[in-house]
């Protein structure tokens, strides 16, 4: 529509831009008129997100508008191949849709909205460009190119012009047909589209072949070509490319108000939770009544309940009512000599239990034997009535049975109810090596066993009675279900080389905690590890060969276990996660192809279970 100059306001001293429209284009004194109307119309908009217009002159033949000189780069410049990051371009859209919600307000609609368009300053403030000018009708043979132009002989049997982009008009505009506000909305998806995939929406040979795309073709679904972005996102942006304006968000005020809440989300990291696959749905049996969250609530305390009685229903079928036995009459052995004790016969073992059901030595024995839960055999020995021999000989048959020493040590004082500990539930084995206290030493009047026959009495003095220790409180711990594709971010921990070898290892640290049910799993600054991937020869998401991939690999949780991660919300058809390292910033260096603190989005692989530390 005309060239731009940079110049200086030597009135104001300030630096401004003009825009000029050749004498050619405006010799038409009706074309002036409008261009003078279009231009008082754009200078009323003040918003600081749309470029301001400071005065409209005329030299001549010729017709110039001075406006604002914005420093910074046009969206064609700012958008990396891959496309932006998915907060960044939120950031942008939501800029603009505010811009084009004003200027539609005030009447005016854009016609020319595309990323030449659009510029970002070094703050990430974004100016919208060229209000009202599209409006001019162009009457210029076909040019072939992707310039703003108006084609008189249109490619279809249509009334009226085009104007415009090409690759980011609207359906209506390439028909010629009468445009409103909705058809900047279709652009604005255009745009939108190109800012999420680095690429265009519709695109062909030439501009008949693209004309064709825009009235004809469905774009490329965001999964295939960028699927760091959320179901939400791409639910918003199918509705801006509808064809037809009917079925189109109806103003841009409602996509204002859209993408906020998707900024909102993004911002408190929720916006990703939507791709967390829901659990199967288990189809009942014809006939078959579904299940009600009352009954399956009822279900789970009643899972609780048997677990809690297992005990309690072992031991009453194995000794509550067992047959009349001859009992044998048991010796109690005469008490030693304080000094010199010779070495006694083996004690007798107790009886399983008393007819009355008393637990004795024998119960906790067949308990252990049935693999009854440690937790549950403590709770048999402090609800029951009992009769425990505690002597050493009687100790070492027990451990030797494989009782718990935690379970010894409640049958010794089976009325004291301590918090559960790690010793109650480890295996005795375990236990051996490094235990807790000092064997249990017999009192001076019980026998005291030898391994061997003694060649001699061997002189034994009573050490006075030790009490152990209180067990230590174990740590409370948690198993966390994680389900495939749950996404958090990362971020590169270091910078990748642009001549980066293939199977180079990468490290990244987790940028927040993330959370399952309001457990830290991935706890903020935790380790992600990746690799170059082997993978430059193929081709992904446009990137030929040459470009680096990456693959990750492991995530470290807060219980210091490892989770299995990948690169992509899912795997590909050939079973791939690998996506290209491309940084989305300026690194400032050819020997960099992704700066430290780049920004990535990870996904657990697969389901996994973990156990980490409850707070």
């Amino acid at each position: 529509m005309g060239e731009i100059y940079k110049a200086h306001d030597t009135r104001l001293n300030r630096i401004v831009a003009i825009k000029v429209l050749p004498a050619a284009k405006s010799g038409d004194p009706e074309r002036r008129q409008r261009f003078l109307q279009e231009a008082q119309a754009a200078s009323g908009l003040n918003h600081p997100s749309i470029i301001t217009i400071h005065d409209v002159l005329s030299e001549g033949d010729t017709e110039f508008m001075v406006m604002e000189y914005v420093a910074g780069k046009t969206l064609n410049d700012v958008i990396p191949k891959g496309g932006l990051r998915v907060p960044q371009a939120l950031k942008y859209a939501l800029q603009m849709a505010d811009a084009l919600n004003a200027a539609h307000t005030a009447g005016i609609v854009h016609r020319d909205l595309k990323p030449a368009n659009v510029m970002v300053t070094e703050g990430g403030l974004v100016k919208v460009l060229d209000f009202g000018l599209a409006k001019l009708t162009d009457r210029s043979p076909v040019s072939l190119d992707d310039k703003t132009q108006t084609i008189a002989t249109a490619p279809l049997t249509v009334e009226g012009s085009i104007l415009g982009t090409v690759s980011y008009m609207s359906p209506e505009q390439a028909q010629g047909r009468k445009v409103d506000t909705r058809s900047d909305i279709f652009s604005f998806g255009v745009v939108l589209y190109e800012m999420l995939t680095g690429r265009r929406a519709f695109e062909g040979d030439s501009s008949l072949s693209t004309l064709s795309a825009i009235l004809r073709d469905d774009v490329k679904p965001l999964s295939e070509v960028a699927p760091d972005v959320p179901p939400p996102l791409e639910t918003l942006l199918l509705r801006c490319l509808q064809k037809d304006p009917e079925h189109r968000c109806q103003s841009m005020r409602e996509v204002q108000i859209a993408l906020s809440a998707l900024k909102r989300d993004s911002d408190s990291g929720s916006l990703y939770t939507t791709r967390v696959a829901p659990p199967p749905v288990v189809k009942p049996v014809i006939g078959e009544k579904k299940p009600s969250g009352k009954m399956a609530l009822i279900g789970v305390i009643a899972a609780v309940v048997v677990l809690g009685g297992a005990g309690t229903l072992f031991f009453t079928r194995k000794h509550a009512t067992p047959p009349p036995v001859a009992q044998v009459p048991v010796e109690t052995p005469a008490p030693a000599p304080a000094v010199e004790t010779p070495a006694p016969e083996p004690a007798p073992a107790a009886p399983a239990a008393a007819p009355d059901g008393t637990l004795n030595n024998d119960g906790v024995l067949e308990m252990v034997k049935e693999n009854v839960p440690a937790q549950v055999i403590l709770g048999q020995i402090r609800s029951s009535k009992t009769n425990f021999d505690l002597s050493t000989p009687e100790v070492i048959r027990l451990t030797k049975g494989g009782v718990p020493a935690g379970v010894i040590e409640a049958m010794r004082n089976p009325k004291r109810t301590p918090a559960a500990s790690a010793a109650a539930s480890a295996p005795a084995s375990a236990k051996q090596s490094t235990p807790a206290r000092p064997e249990p030493v017999a009192p001076s009047n019980a026998p005291i066993p030898a391994p061997e026959p003694a060649p001699a009495p061997v002189a034994v003095a009573a050490p006075p009675p030790t009490v152990p220790p209180p067990p230590a409180a174990a740590p409370q711990t948690t198993n966390v279900v994680v389900s495939d594709a749950m996404p958090f971010t990362i971020a590169l921990a270091a910078n990748v080389p642009s001549d980066a070898e293939m199977g180079r290892p990468l490290r990244f640290t987790a940028v927040q905690d993330f959370r399952v049910r309001g457990v830290v799993v991935i706890p903020k600054g935790a380790a992600v590890t990746g690799q170059i991937s082997d993978t430059a020869k193929k081709k992904f998401l446009g990137i030929g060969a040459g470009k680096l991939n990456f693959e990750l690999l492991k995530a470290e949780t807060a219980g210091g276990q490892q989770l299995s991660v990948r690169a992509l919300a899912a795997r590909r058809s050939d079973g791939a996660t690998q996506r290209p390292v491309e940084t989305n910033t300026r690194t400032g260096s050819k020997d960099i192809v992704a700066a430290q603190g780049t920004q990535y989005i990870a996904y657990i692989d697969g389901e996994q279970s973990v156990t980490v530390p409850q707070k």
